[in-house]
């Protein structure tokens, strides 16, 4: 990604190189996505926390066009919105809200997609089976999962619809998942069975306001896993 493009999409992570498909319309509409960050999830080191934090405030201070943040769902999970890497995100949302006069917050739920980061949830999974790894399955939970293709074509939808207000908006799937239904697909896809312990956790606790769903059929969990891991 070249400087000049860097003025219009922030990130070196797969999220911000697949924006670069609308790079026509985002420079149209002197608009700037903020897709960049701590890309694993489990980060505890306070030092890179920190760092992101410093490097958000000096792009606040630089930046002059309308600032377009990919943030994440977990924020409105009361038992994820507890971990670290969940809490720099709400950080950055007020710092957003304070210090830029013009901006529209999407967060977005697990994204699938081709990448290497192995801190993904399906990578992850992907990753403990093929490489017959046990892991923890945590029953009662749900998962919401959006084809990264998909999720960036609604949020382009998003920014049309919300130019001119200042707002956040949860972009996600109209259907939630276990963790069994994606570990199901993906040992038919691998042809082994995954190992794995069951726990218990508490049901999710998921409370979210201004949601954008993107309706889906019921083959849309095997069909982008089938895109992505086949």
């Amino acid at each position: 990604m070249n400087n000049r493009q860097k003025q219009f999409i922030i990130g070196s992570g797969f999220i911000a190189k697949k924006f670069k498909k609308y790079l026509k319309f985002i420079k149209k509409n002197e608009i700037t996505i903020y897709a960049a960050g701590i890309s694993n999830s489990l980060e505890k080191n306070n030092k890179n926390f920190t760092k992101e934090i410093n490097r958000f405030k000096k792009f606040c201070k630089e930046n002059q066009k309308k600032v377009i943040y990919i943030s994440t769902y977990s924020i409105g999970d009361f038992l994820r919105a507890k971990k670290k890497y969940v809490k720099n995100k709400i950080k950055i949302e007020k710092i957003i809200k304070k210090k830029c006069p013009n901006y529209l917050i999407i967060r977005l739920p697990e994204i699938v997609g081709q990448n290497k980061n192995p801190n993904s949830l399906t990578n992850f999974f992907y990753n403990k089976i093929k490489s017959d790894q046990s892991f923890d399955l945590f029953k009662k939970t749900k998962r919401n999962l959006l084809d990264v293709d998909d999720a960036l074509e609604n949020c382009i939808k998003i920014i049309r619809r919300n130019m001119n207000k200042n707002k956040t908006v949860n972009l996600l799937n109209n259907k939630f998942y276990s963790p069994s239904q994606i570990i199901n697909i993906l040992q038919n896809i691998l042809n082994k069975k995954a190992l794995y312990e069951k726990k218990i956790i508490k049901k999710n606790t998921l409370r979210l306001k201004n949601i954008f769903f993107v309706k889906t059929n019921k083959n849309y969990l095997k069909k982008i896993l089938i895109k992505y891991y086949k």
